[in-house]
């Protein structure tokens, strides 16, 4: 296959992998790179991207682009999105500058392939040929998902939110020659006559990086990891410390917990105590999964492959998730075990925190599981055919 030159915007800079969507555009990005000619923009709204960030990039991308947005720019388009009936995300990622620095650098570069991350980034190349979105998951079901979660006086915006997004998922589809999305779940709440020709491009796992590590001292019985300033993440933090640990507490022992990831907000501060330990940020996020027994993900909310899942397999961890999070890993219940309430998430945990060979059996099944399915490059690979 000929290398091409790929022009990819993505609405966050890629690094550090603390994030879903940087953590997955950082993998295609490293795969593509070995085939192709990768030029990155990206869209900063956060803090300034340090050198040493876009160094990581640049092993792998010809040229790193980095456009901030202020803030101001930020609040005025989230007003003209309302307006013109858009998704307030979409505004909130659009500038004029930002579009006509991305025009210029196109017409330099003159690439043979436009490759869109989230519809946040779509305005910026709905108009060229050869373009691809990467709807990654159905944000309208995730947000639709969570309209019950907030206050009840901004229910109603949300409420309109998820139904703009849910029209404007089915409009950019016709702007765009090729798709992709990350489970089949998510690509049946695409509401378009032609979602079936969505490719399902999965989300992987570093099968190198994360694997067993021989640790004696697996010092929590469970242990939970993901971006702690995000709702769903919240509400399972929460969910295994105020609904589970009781349970465990009263029918086994007293259970310890490790919470591991990014940004814990004031909620998840609040749940550490003895038996409760709250890490924040952690420069391997491996440390965490390595000192834990079980991994348990009450995931009820939210769309997508949760890495953290695939993650916790890879490392040998046995893993309790839920229904609706397995419907996008599609693991057997010889890979995974699934409970649906506080009762059954508990016993499952005491169950395997008993049976050391059952938990042996788990892991072994589990590893084999994300090695044949979920490994980088082997869904990379079919990342690549799409830009032939």
């Amino acid at each position: 296959m000929k290398r091409k030159k790929i022009i990819i915007i993505t609405s966050r800079f890629p690094f550090p992998l603390n994030k879903g969507d940087k953590l997955r555009i950082y993998y295609q990005i490293k795969y593509l790179s070995q085939f192709h000619d990768i030029y990155l923009i990206s869209l900063n709204t956060e803090k300034a991207i340090q050198k040493n960030e876009k160094n990581e990039l640049e092993n792998y991308c010809k040229e790193v682009h980095i456009i901030n947005i202020n803030i101001f720019t930020r609040i005025i388009n989230v007003m003209k999105a309302f307006v013109n009936k858009e998704p307030l995300q979409v505004g909130y990622f659009y500038s004029k500058k930002a579009h006509k620095r991305i025009q210029y650098l196109i017409n330099n570069i003159n690439p043979e392939y436009y490759y869109s991350q989230l519809i946040r980034t779509s305005k910026y190349l709905k108009i060229y040929d050869n373009n691809i979105i990467d709807y990654m998951d159905a944000f309208s079901k995730g947000v639709e998902r969570r309209i019950t979660k907030f206050p009840a006086w901004i229910r109603p915006i949300v409420q309109y939110e998820a139904k703009i997004i849910k029209q404007y998922e089915t409009y950019i589809f016709k702007h765009f020659k090729q798709h992709s999305i990350i489970t089949e779940n998510d690509r049946q709440h695409i509401n378009h006559s032609d979602s079936k020709k969505i490719k399902v491009i999965p989300n992987g796992v570093d099968t190198n990086y994360f694997k067993p590590i021989d640790n004696n001292a697996t010092t929590y019985d469970i242990i939970f990891v993901g971006n702690m300033n995000y709702p769903p993440n919240i509400e399972a933090a929460i969910y295994i410390c105020k609904k589970i640990k009781p349970i465990i507490d009263r029918n086994y022992k007293k259970c310890t917990i490790l919470i591991g990831g990014t940004n814990p907000n004031k909620k998840i501060k609040a749940l550490q105590n003895d038996d409760i330990k709250v890490s924040g940020w952690v420069d391997d996020i491996r440390s965490v999964y390595s000192v834990g027994k079980v991994f348990v993900a009450p995931m009820f909310i939210g769309t997508g492959l949760q890495n953290k899942l695939l993650e916790a397999m890879a490392m040998g961890v046995p893993c309790v998730t839920t229904k609706l999070a397995n419907k996008a890993l599609l693991a057997n219940t010889s890979q995974i075990m699934i409970s649906n309430n506080e009762t059954e998430f508990a016993h499952t945990c005491i169950d395997i925190l008993n049976n050391p060979k059952k938990a042996a059996k788990i892991k072994k099944e589990a590893l084999k599981f994300v090695r044949s399915k979920y490994d980088w490059n082997k869904i990379n690979n079919n990342l690549n055919l799409m830009f032939k």
